[in-house]
């Protein structure tokens, strides 16, 4: 793509991170680097059908206890940011000063312990299921240290891991997700909403369902807006997803191209 585009073939053209860590600094290519979000998310999800993260309190101590931001940075070498909700930040209309959970030990401790495992006794062995994240190590080693319990990292083929999610959804998991289509409700009502097909975690709030079934019935943008707001709230506040990064896109673009960019699924778009 990058000699395509040197070449004058293209007027856009899609480049890896690699390619981008180079070209930024290229005197010729460089000026026509553009830099996007992408519509992405990675995160963690509990099953809220059984104990113990059928109890709020324990989804919120695990949410404090850990210092998110730290661990995707570091476990991605900057190739993901730290997320700014469960809604990417380049998605339109997504709600803004979510962010990721914000570390508080003390708080994380004693949330635990209101919930009957002071100091992590008597908390039963945690399996974190993933496709092989380079998180869940660094996950379960804070937890441990934090809270005192004990998480088991366990990684699976895709094929297996997504029948495990439909038939017998593990305790916890780390998953990642790629809009569809161009609405927050893509990643709140599709991922978190009451009898979702991909709300692995069987969590159910009337409170959020209303929220989200007046964002996409809203006529008003500002209106769907606040609405989408209120629904993140309530998954900040009871935790049933922990978001954990979204990642970057880049292009090189030809100077005096308007109205171009790409979906979620890297499909290019042209305003208008």
């Amino acid at each position: 793509p990058v000699e395509a585009f040197a070449d004058d073939e293209p007027d856009i053209a899609p480049v890896s991170r690699y390619d981008a860590s180079w070209i930024a600094y290229d005197a010729a290519l460089g000026p026509a680097l553009v830099e996007a979000p992408s519509l992405t998310l990675q995160y963690y999800g509990f099953d809220t059908t059984r104990a113990p993260f059928d109890d709020v309190r324990v989804r919120q101590a695990f949410a404090k206890a850990v210092d998110w931001a730290r661990i995707v940075t570091l476990a991605s070498d900057g190739a993901v940011n730290p997320a700014t909700g469960m809604v990417p930040a380049g998605m339109p209309g997504a709600p803004t000063g979510m962010g990721i959970p914000t570390p508080d030990p003390s708080a994380a401790r004693r949330l635990l312990a209101e919930a009957g495992y002071p100091g992590g006794a008597g908390f039963p062995t945690i399996a974190l299921v993933s496709g092989g994240s380079a998180n869940d190590a660094a996950v379960a080693a804070e937890l441990r240290s934090v809270l005192g319990v004990t998480v088991r990292a366990e990684a699976m083929e895709s094929g297996a891991f997504f029948a495990r999610l439909d038939q017998d959804p593990p305790a916890m998991w780390a998953l990642g997700w790629i809009a569809d289509y161009p609405s927050p409700n893509d990643f709140l009502g599709v991922l978190l909403g009451s009898g979702a097909s991909t709300n692995y975690g069987g969590w159910s709030s009337s409170e959020f369902d209303a929220a989200i079934e007046r964002a996409i019935s809203a006529r008003d943008p500002a209106a769907a807006a606040a609405a989408y707001r209120e629904a993140e709230s309530i998954v900040r506040r009871d935790a049933p997803a922990i978001p954990l990064g979204s990642g970057d896109g880049w292009s090189l673009v030809r100077p005096g191209l308007l109205g171009a960019g790409e979906n979620g699924l890297g499909i290019l778009r042209m305003a208008g």
